[in-house]
C-alpha cells in the first residue's frame, strides 16, 4: 500500500471520530410521499467523498469535506475528485447504471432530499456543497447536533397530521443516551383525492320548470311600431271524442232527411 494512503488512513482514523462525537450518523428519517429540504448545513457537518462505478476518490483529496467557520463566515474545507479505478492508459468506458441503480435513483430523488433553490445565508451554517466531477448519485451527509431539516408532501398529496412542527425533524441527543438521533416527524402526507376532496358532481332531481307558449297579439288601436302584448295561451290538442262524432253524424243524416222531403214536397205540387 502506497504510503499516502496510509497516512490518509491514518487521519481518517483518528480524526473521524472527534468530528462524529457530536453527530447524527444516521441520514434524516425517510417519509412516504413526502421529501425533505436543508436550508443550511451546520458546522461540522461533513459530507463523504464517494464517487460513481468505475472511479475512486483521488488520494490527493481527503475522504470528506468538511463546514468550516463561525457565526459571521463558513465554508467548506477540502475538495473531492475521483479518478478511473483502471490504468490511465486505457480508455475508460462510459459506465450505463444497472435497472435497479435507476430505480435506486429515481426513488432518492423522489423521496430523498429536496434542496431549496435559494438558499438563505443561515449564520453558522454552510450552503450546499459544489458538486464534482463523477460523484456518487446518493450523497451521505453527517449532520450536527441542532441540525433540522423540514419536510413537505409530494404534489397530489396534503398534510393529514393537523399538528404544529409536525413536518420538521431534528438531529439531537436522545435521553438516557449519548447518541444522536433524529426525532421522528409527525407529517402524514395523504391523497389530496381522500375524503372526498374533489366531490363528484351530483346530478339535480329538481324537475325542469315547465314551459308556456307566448304568442304575441295586437291590440286595437295599436300600430306595428307600438309594443306587442304577450298574452300566454297553452298549446291542447284537439281531440274527437265518439260523442262527438256520433253528434255530428246525427246531424248530418238530419239535414239529409229535410232535403230529401222538401224534394218530395216540391214534386207533388208541380
Amino acid at each position: 500500500m502506497e504510503p499516502s494512503l496510509l497516512m490518509w488512513g491514518f487521519f481518517t482514523f483518528t480524526m473521524i471520530p472527534g468530528c462524529m462525537a457530536g453527530a447524527c450518523v444516521q441520514q434524516p428519517p425517510s417519509l412516504r410521499n413526502a421529501t425533505f429540504k436543508i436550508l443550511g448545513y451546520k458546522v461540522g457537518t461533513t459530507l463523504n467523498c464517494d464517487c460513481q462505478r468505475g472511479f475512486r476518490r483521488d488520494p490527493s483529496s481527503g475522504p470528506y469535506m468538511i463546514c468550516r467557520g463561525n457565526s459571521s463566515h463558513s465554508f467548506w474545507e477540502n475538495k473531492c475528485q475521483c479518478m478511473p479505478t483502471s490504468s490511465p492508459r486505457i480508455p475508460v468506458k462510459q459506465v450505463t447504471p444497472r435497472p435497479e441503480e435507476q430505480k435506486e435513483r429515481k426513488t432518492t430523488e423522489t423521496q430523498g432530499q429536496m434542496q431549496p433553490p435559494n438558499q438563505a445565508n443561515l449564520p453558522g451554517h454552510c450552503k450546499e456543497p459544489p458538486p464534482w466531477e463523477h460523484e456518487s448519485l446518493k450523497r451521505v451527509y453527517h449532520f450536527m447536533e441542532g441540525q433540522t431539516v423540514r419536510y413537505q408532501c409530494l404534489p397530489g398529496f396534503r398534510d393529514g397530521s393537523a399538528q404544529n412542527n409536525s413536518a420538521q425533524s431534528v438531529c439531537k441527543k436522545q435521553e438516557d443516551q449519548e447518541v444522536m438521533r433524529w426525532t421522528q416527524p409527525k407529517l402524514k402526507c395523504k391523497s389530496e383525492k381522500e375524503n372526498g376532496s374533489f366531490p363528484e358532481p351530483q346530478m339535480s332531481t329538481a324537475a325542469p320548470p315547465t314551459t308556456k307558449t307566448s304568442l304575441p297579439t295586437r291590440t286595437k288601436g295599436t300600430t306595428d311600431s307600438q309594443n306587442l302584448t304577450e298574452v300566454p295561451a297553452t298549446m291542447q290538442p284537439i281531440i274527437f271524442t265518439t260523442q262527438y262524432q256520433l253528434a255530428v253524424a246525427g246531424c248530418v243524416l238530419l239535414l239529409l232527411s229535410i232535403l230529401l222531403l222538401s224534394g218530395l214536397t216540391w214534386q207533388r205540387r208541380r
